[in-house]
């Protein structure tokens, strides 16, 4: 299972107190699915939300209220990995032992995304702008893996599949 992560509103500008707090900081209303029309690397409709305001299409023009999104109420994806090993050990003399490997990281090769905008696990629902009536634009999709995402490792390597040969002399 994924972590979990907030959706606000107005983290990137700052722009507006859409909640009417004064924090600049708040969280929006839920109107829609967060999830219609998502898949592949859209994990997360913008357009079900909206600005917990009356919006003139450029700002808040009154009736701010503390958003009906509560805290950490989403997930992001999460983290699968199978890796294998096979060791095979072999004695050539009585002192002299020679160990044979393979090592098989991520070894189905499912693709391990991180959390939107890793690594601070909020999501700004006005980051592709809002509309005339206040709801978000299009689909939030992860913006790096966990193996080379900012602060690595946080899960450990989340790569494609590696494979790894190795022969250990013992003696």
């Amino acid at each position: 299972m994924g972590r979990n992560y907030n959706v606000n509103i107005g983290t990137e500008t700052f722009a507006n107190d859409f909640n009417g707090t004064g924090e600049y900081y708040g969280r929006p209303d839920l109107v829609g699915n967060p999830f219609a029309g998502t898949g592949g690397l859209n994990i997360l409709n913008l357009a079900a939300f909206k600005a917990p305001c009356d919006w003139d299409g450029s700002q808040c023009t009154g009736g701010q209220h503390m958003g009906t999104v509560p805290r950490n109420a989403f997930r992001g994806p999460s983290f699968r990995a199978f890796d294998f090993s096979v060791v095979k050990n072999s004695k050539l003399t009585e002192r002299f032992t020679v160990q044979l490997r393979a090592d098989f990281f991520n070894l189905l090769n499912h693709p391990n995304l991180a959390n939107p905008l890793w690594p601070s696990y909020e999501v700004d629902m006005a980051r592709n702008g809002l509309d005339a009536t206040g709801h978000g634009i299009g689909f939030l999709s992860p913006t790096v893996t966990p193996d080379v995402g900012l602060g690595n490792p946080f899960l450990g390597g989340g790569g494609p599949r590696n494979i790894q040969l190795a022969a250990r002399f013992i003696f």
